[in-house]
């Protein structure tokens, strides 16, 4: 390490110190505009104090609360490894980039911290010369960020695509120039010394401090290739930064999944090392051929359109079995081709193991019954379809990831610091230590006697230091504004243009389903002036979107998931949020169906104990758009009349911050036309 290791009695004292964190204090003469928060301290003085024990902090802190600095000062100060783990990849480079070089300038530390993130953000060398050499691209754009890439992995320290600007993320040139697990070749690769995938791991092995996101982090856990699993044990103190999100990623990455998109590359990749290493004996086009039909039929036999459908209802599908067996043989057609030339190239045993792997999790896909309805509800899973418009894939999901993760918190003496603006429902932790498997035995470390770990758990909830009542208003309707109101759209874009027309600063409109923002944004364009722009999601890659918001005060951006949370814009960049209805899953999706279904079997209420929780957290995670520092202000709009005339909808307005509540349009009008400059002219 670089930096002196601190004795825990300093950390803890560092943390409280008014010399770090005071007006006058060290981070007040680094930041221009810091504001002392006494949330702040309580929150360093807590994850000081479980780092000392190696015990587990589960942290719901406010916006504005600064839990960034909050858990880097008592971890660095700490002097051990540390890992951080957060939701995406931008708040990794967030974290890199800005926040970790403040506190380090600020303690006055040098240390060495990596980024570590997943095969497919980094330039493989090899597919990127066979991509190259193939010369099969089909448009002049895909041509010339081939030829880009190229430059630029010539000339990369690290080969990471996000130093690359202007290539669009949705590209399927990305999937040709890097790797996944499945077609990686390892040592056998001719680039093996020169692989900036290993470069990064062998850097991270090397670090003080490493930067994850969630989903490398459930990656390794699942499948123990991503380069985390050697670091885990070296690192005194894991950090799980926007916690809230760890049940829903976990879940990906701890089942299974089979789709056209690993056909498709399994064909690909097939045909060009067919090509190169064995022309002639083999007629790899028809082979792959066969293989990109069959998941293309399979795709066919669901309705058009994207959605999604349990395997009983699947299987219900005419010719659904039919296609499935059509798929395994020509699996089994490409592999007995691959094993007679397998010897002339190394890659022909990876692409005969990849073809086994696709076969056994097709078979066991298509093992009808219910085999694990005996286990307890967090260790089942269930299998189901997800149909886009052009891809299928077929999933087994566990229903909770509480045993796995309960699992790793009871193998070593650590220190887990889990974090969220979002994580408590009614005051309480009780659902989130349910979803993360937080009980006795999970803290209850091996060799251990259990009173030696008895409160290894420490729960802490910090408020915002933000005045809500003073500086906002929540809009919710008392009348009109019922989501099954086949108009329900029309109305809230109506709503939304006459509150925009007066809003000085840009507006989001958020929904819950990605049928509604085409309505909404259609319906906008035709109320407000060309001098308001209207973005709409997937018209654009969201970096994109969110850059030319952030240019436009005036702008207006509709959009739905990805748009909830992550995103930041403080001041009058954002002044307005719109949200159509309450959040809640669709009640047919098949994984909220059988959570519900086997929770209800369980004598529980699945509404209560399941489809509410999430929609107070996705509720309160839009709602957190709106206010991001102290100079904020701003109007939210909830179109739900069900959020004010319900029992539980009452409940869910009191997981909210404390917005100073409003029912007549008229107040949000006026509240909006009084912060506009007088100058300002109308939309």
């Amino acid at each position: 390490m670089h930096f002196r290791q601190a004795p825990d009695a300093d950390a803890e004292a560092f943390a409280q110190d008014d010399a770090l964190w005071g007006e006058q204090g060290a981070f007040a003469a680094a930041l221009p505009g810091w504001r002392e928060r006494a949330g702040q301290r309580e929150l360093a003085s807590a994850v000081a104090q479980t780092i000392a024990a190696r015990g587990v902090l589960l942290a719901e802190a406010g916006t504005g609360t600064g839990k960034t600095l909050a858990y880097l000062v008592p971890a660095l100060l700490r002097g051990e490894r540390v890992i951080v783990s957060t939701a995406t990849r931008a708040l990794q480079d967030q974290l890199h980039g800005k926040d970790l070089p403040l506190a380090c300038r600020v303690l006055g530390l040098q240390l060495n911290a990596v980024r570590l993130k997943g095969r497919s953000n980094y330039v493989c060398l090899y597919r990127l010369k066979r991509t190259q050499d193939e010369g099969r691209l089909d448009s002049r754009r895909a041509v010339g960020d081939l030829r880009r890439i190229g430059l630029f992995a010539g000339t990369s320290s690290d080969g990471d695509l996000s130093g690359l600007p202007g290539i669009d993320e949705r590209s399927e040139l990305i999937q040709l120039v890097t790797s996944t697990r499945d077609n990686c070749v390892g040592a056998e690769c001719p680039d093996w010394k020169k692989c900036f995938v290993m470069k990064a791991r062998r850097e991270a092995l090397a670090a003080d401090v490493v930067i994850v996101n969630h989903h490398l982090f459930f990656a390794n856990l699942a499948l123990r290739d991503e380069g985390v699993a050697e670091l885990l044990p070296s690192a005194s103190t894991v950090v799980l930064d926007e916690a809230h999100q760890l049940p829903d990623i976990g879940a990906q990455f701890l089942g299974t999944a089979l789709g056209s998109a690993q056909a498709a590359e399994l064909a690909r990749d097939v045909l060009a090392c067919g090509l190169q290493h064995a022309r002639g004996l083999g007629d790899w086009q028809s082979l792959g051929a066969a293989l990109v039909k069959a998941v293309r039929d399979l795709r066919l036999c669901a309705a058009a359109g994207a959605q999604r459908m349990d395997a009983e209802q699947a299987f219900a599908l005419p010719g659904w079995d039919t296609v499935l067996q059509q798929w395994d043989d020509a699996l089994a057609a490409l592999d007995a081709a691959l094993q007679p030339v397998e010897p002339s190239a190394p890659e022909f045993t990876r692409l005969r193991e990849r073809c086994a792997e696709q076969r056994t999790l097709l078979q066991q896909w298509r093992q009808r019954g219910d085999a694990d309805a005996a286990l307890p509800l967090a260790q089942q899973t269930v299998r189901w379809v997800e149909v886009g418009h052009h891809h299928l894939r077929l999933l087994a999901t566990p229903l909770g990831i509480g045993p796995a993760f309960s699992a790793l918190l009871a193998q070593r003496a650590q220190a887990w610091i889990l974090m969220s603006a979002t994580l408590t429902l009614d005051g309480s932790f009780r659902y989130a230590r349910a979803r993360l498997g937080l009980n006795d035995e999970a803290l209850t470390l091996p060799d251990t006697p259990a009173d030696a770990t008895a409160g290894r758990l420490r729960e802490l909830r910090v408020a915002s230091p933000f005045d809500y009542a003073a500086c906002t208003r929540l809009l919710v309707p008392r009348s009109g504004f019922l989501p099954s109101d086949p108009d329900h759209a029309l109305h809230v874009a109506e709503l939304a243009a006459r509150l925009i027309a007066v809003n000085p600063g840009g507006s989001f409109v958020l929904t819950t389903t990605l049928r509604a923002i085409g309505r909404i944004a259609a319906r906008l364009r035709e109320l407000l002036p060309g001098s308001r722009p209207v973005l709409e999601q997937a018209s654009e890659p969201k970096s994109v979107l969110l850059q030319r918001f952030g240019a436009d005060r005036r702008a207006v951006l509709v959009g739905s998931h990805s748009f909830w949370e992550g995103v930041d814009f403080p001041g009058e960049q954002l002044t307005l949020v719109v949200i159509d209805k309450l959040p809640f899953a669709p009640p047919d999706d098949p994984l909220v169906a059988a959570r519900v279904r086997r929770l209800e079997a369980a004598g529980r209420n699945g509404f209560l104990d399941y489809s509410l929780p999430q929609a107070a957290l996705a509720l309160q995670q839009g709602a957190g758009r709106l206010v991001r520092s102290e100079r904020d202000w701003g109007v939210l709009a909830v179109c739900d009349r069900r959020l004010g005339t319900t029992p539980w909808g009452r409940r869910l307005l009191a997981s909210l911050q404390p917005f100073a509540r409003i029912e007549h349009e008229r107040d949000a009008i006026d509240f909006l036309a009084a912060h506009a400059a007088p100058d300002t002219p109308e939309a």
